[in-house]
């Protein structure tokens, strides 16, 4: 098999937006299908590309899954590498962006067995409401949002998820109501396009609810995508920048996502191949 496009149990087909990307690989004559990542029959000295892309439980078993790329990557060529999917499944790596000077939201980290009082980290920030989230986590699973005057009961969430895992402590941006998130995503380190988003979080009222294509506008937002991109001092294969709108109207980062983001490759005509082309150059 020239190509693993690598999936998990609960979604073997793929998902409908990245699904794309099988057909624009044929198209180049490679040989390409879904693979259940953790599927112990694969021999992978057999597959010259495994890609990561709707790997959905790996957050649930984060490191079994580090340790699988680890040697899933001394048999065959693992894209994104197994160094970035360890780095990128535990979102302390905001806190190291942050360092390097990229704009990230405001984040109060509360290490692992730590404990944090939510209602005056709010009182002295200023903030009206604040979002809870382990530091290990994909698709808002586990994630709160709470207002001040509920600080008692975010506190007491605060000291149970710090039970398990590191937990960051945001701000809740009032933007995500009316404009979601931007998605600005790269294949091999160029821009192949941008998507905006609803908010995921289940408490945030959504301005829109499905995801649209957009052509990008704000050159400073472009911008701050592109540092995230140099921060992380290697073009990778795809990567996914996250931004919003903070509370005082100035754009921060999100996330990157260079594990297994949606890449939405269908809101794109030309986006499954770019991703196609870059592939078939690892090859």
């Amino acid at each position: 098999m020239d190509v693993a496009v690598l999936t998990y149990s609960g979604l073997p087909q793929l998902d409908a937006f990245d699904a794309p990307l099988l057909s624009a690989l044929a198209d180049l004559g490679l040989e390409a299908r879904p693979v259940i990542w953790d599927d112990a029959s694969v021999d992978w000295r057999t597959v010259r590309l495994a890609l990561v892309r709707n790997t959905w439980d790996v957050h649930l078993r984060r490191e079994e899954f580090v340790a699988w790329a680890d040697r899933v990557g001394r048999l065959t060529r693992l894209y994104n590498p197994a160094d970035v999917l360890r780095w990128n499944t535990h979102k302390l790596y905001l806190r190291e962006l942050e360092a390097k000077g990229v704009p990230v939201t405001p984040t109060v980290w509360v290490e692992r067995g730590g404990t944090l009082d939510v209602g005056a980290l709010a009182r002295e920030r200023g903030w009206d409401a604040v979002v809870l989230k382990p530091a290990v986590s994909a698709g808002a699973l586990e994630t709160y949002v709470f207002p001040r005057s509920d600080a008692k009961t975010a506190t007491a969430r605060v000291a149970e998820l710090a039970a398990g895992c590191e937990v960051m402590v945001q701000p809740y941006l009032t933007a995500f109501e009316t404009e979601g998130e931007r998605s600005y995503i790269y294949f091999d380190g160029a821009f192949s396009h941008a998507v905006h988003r609803p908010p995921t979080l289940q408490d945030a009222p959504r301005g829109f609810s499905e995801p649209r294509a957009f052509t990008p506008g704000n050159a400073a937002e472009v911008r701050l995508a592109e540092s995230v991109l140099e921060a992380m001092g290697q073009p990778l294969l795809y990567a996914r920048v996250d931004v919003a709108t903070d509370n005082a109207g100035h754009t921060r980062l999100q996330e990157v996502e260079v594990t297994e983001p949606r890449l939405f490759l269908s809101l794109d005509a030309g986006a499954p191949g770019r991703l196609a082309r870059a592939i078939a150059a690892k090859l």
